[in-house]
């Protein structure tokens, strides 16, 4: 009779396996939502607003019965699109890259004729749904390199100066960092 010897290669595949056949929380293989859409949204994928769960919306008085999500893998699935900025008041132009807007409006099935985007520190432009063009990036990346939360990040709304009727193009008013939230509304 053979007996098998039980040395550091057996030793690793019963850790193997074991970890194999361990449950798996739902939670921990996850990824994080980066971005909300939420308003005229066509296609929800998530419950309305929760006030415990949602606290930054709750403190911003965003609810919401109908609400999109993205995670960073989300947004990086869809068509990636990069430009070079620059403004007056920057040290240098910046090459970003990420989904164009509208993309991102698209996938959610967004419907409505304004669109706010809203950063964390509450900052929230707004826009008329036909001035998002194809100018308009919701960038993840600056310089090749993922925008990090505390800089830009994650989510930087850029467009280069003169992309939409009555722009103001001497400063980058509009542009807004930390995008978390995106809010589309049907005209009043």
């Amino acid at each position: 009779m053979t007996r098998l010897k039980r040395g550091p290669f057996f030793a690793a595949l019963v850790l193997m396996l074991a970890a194999l056949l361990l449950p798996v929380s739902p939670a921990a293989s996850q990824e994080p939502v980066v971005l909300t859409v939420t308003g005229a949204v066509e296609t929800p994928n998530r419950p309305p607003f929760d006030a415990f769960e949602d606290a930054l919306f709750g403190i911003y008085g965003e609810t919401f019965e109908e609400a999109y999500t993205f995670t960073r893998t989300d947004l990086l699935a869809l068509t990636q699109h990069e430009a070079t900025v620059e403004y007056p008041e920057w040290p240098r132009p910046v090459t970003v890259r990420g989904p164009l807007l509208q993309d991102v409006l698209q996938q959610a099935g967004a419907e409505g004729d304004t669109v706010m985007v809203q950063a964390v520190d509450g900052y929230s432009p707004e826009f008329l749904r036909s001035d998002v063009n194809e100018s308009f990036l919701l960038a993840l990346e600056m310089e090749g390199e993922p925008l990090p939360h505390g800089g830009r990040g994650p989510l930087w709304l850029v467009f280069p100066p003169g992309s939409y009727d009555g722009q103001d193009d001497t400063t980058d008013a509009g542009l807004s960092w930390a995008v978390f939230h995106i809010k589309v509304s049907a005209g009043e």
